[in-house]
């Protein structure tokens, strides 16, 4: 069991929140604690966007509970109404992520006791603001995330899982002799997962710059680091539409009697798997570049793989006597349009790591 740093500053807020309630004699610090945990978020950026809502939820939901407590007493009537107009007036200012809390805050102060109901509702604002502004301190001074080595760590995951996801893709079109075909669910589900999380990273990551400026990355490498993301998600999407191909390919083989493939089709297939060795290349130079700080050379984009294919299609295109070759050449067209857009784009984002280090 990994017990990360968000954990500990969960449990260092609560703790601090129980030992200043019971120093100012606040009651009940179980509250303030809840309100520290509640307020403990993944970045700085958060953390005062959050406390800036979580404060305005806080005063309002107070405010209403003074009121109610105050003149219409604590009772089922009050607790009732107080729900109804707090919820539209949070809606209406966009605090939609601290309604519950607001609510509760308003309840806790509007349950106090009848007798002295105005100290006992101060004492239990402050338990409120107590757990807030513990939560905002430790969230503060105490380990920043570092995102910006979190995401060149994620970027490396999700590019070497992407260009994996692609290339076996083209690797069992290549390989389709079988009757049966093997999809890797898990494999699939991972590098989407992975895309994700780059993605999320990058969000908290480009949001912490703006108010954490020495623990952020150039805002030319987080333009890199999105484009890079942008291709990984794509090249992902282009592997699942060469899979889609397989179950066409293997049904049409099957009626036709599983017929041997030409030596012509065969040199068409090892020239597509050869591009993937095109694109594992390019992108090892990205990373190098992008997530290591290295250097590269670039490399041009040239159509020398694309006019062996050609070659390669006109010499099989002589033999093609019904549909059932021209459904072959289709699906060729589709992989090799994929896989020319991996090798492009592939070599233009190399260029632009390049010239922008």
């Amino acid at each position: 069991m990994k017990i990360g740093a968000r954990v500990i500053k969960t449990g260092i807020a609560v703790a601090i929140t129980m030992f200043l309630c019971k120093f100012f004699g606040f009651d009940p610090a179980f509250f303030g604690a809840v309100s520290a945990v509640i307020n403990i978020q993944p970045s700085i950026f958060l953390t005062l966007r959050a406390a800036r809502d979580q404060i305005l939820v806080h005063i309002l939901g107070v405010l209403a509970g003074f009121f109610f407590g105050y003149f219409l007493g604590v009772n089922p009537f009050s607790a009732g109404l107080i729900v109804i107009l707090l919820i539209p007036i949070y809606i209406r200012l966009r605090l939609h992520s601290g309604i519950t809390m607001g609510i509760v805050a308003a309840l806790f102060v509007l349950s106090s006791s009848t007798e002295e109901f105005l100290i006992h509702a101060l004492s239990r604002t402050g338990v409120i603001f107590v757990g807030l502004g513990s939560a905002m301190l430790v969230n503060v001074l105490l380990w920043p995330p570092k995102y910006n080595k979190l995401l060149k760590e994620k970027l490396r995951q999700s590019n070497e899982a992407s260009v994996l996801y692609f290339c076996r893709a083209v690797q069992d079109y290549v390989g389709l002799t079988s009757r049966e075909i093997h999809m890797d669910l898990e494999q699939k589900k991972r590098v989407y997962k992975l895309n994700k999380e780059a993605r999320m990273l990058l969000d908290l990551l480009s949001r912490e710059r703006h108010v954490v400026s020495d623990s952020s990355e150039p805002r030319e490498w987080i333009s890199l680091a999105e484009k890079l993301i942008d291709y990984n998600e794509s090249i992902t999407k282009k592997g699942d539409r060469i899979f889609d191909l397989l179950p066409m390919r293997l049904e049409r083989r099957i009626k036709s009697g599983a017929p041997p493939i030409s030596d012509e089709f065969k040199a068409i297939l090892e020239i597509l798997e050869s591009g993937c060795t095109i694109v594992i290349r390019v992108n090892g130079k990205i990373m190098s570049v992008i997530v290591d700080g290295g250097t590269a050379i670039p490399e041009k984009i040239s159509e020398d793989y694309w006019e062996s294919l050609t070659k390669a299609i006109e010499q099989w295109q002589s033999k093609l006597t019904d549909s059932y070759y021209l459904h072959g050449l289709l699906e060729v067209a589709v992989t090799a349009n994929e896989i020319k857009w991996a090798t492009r784009q592939a070599k233009i984002l190399l260029y632009e790591s390049i010239e922008n280090k």
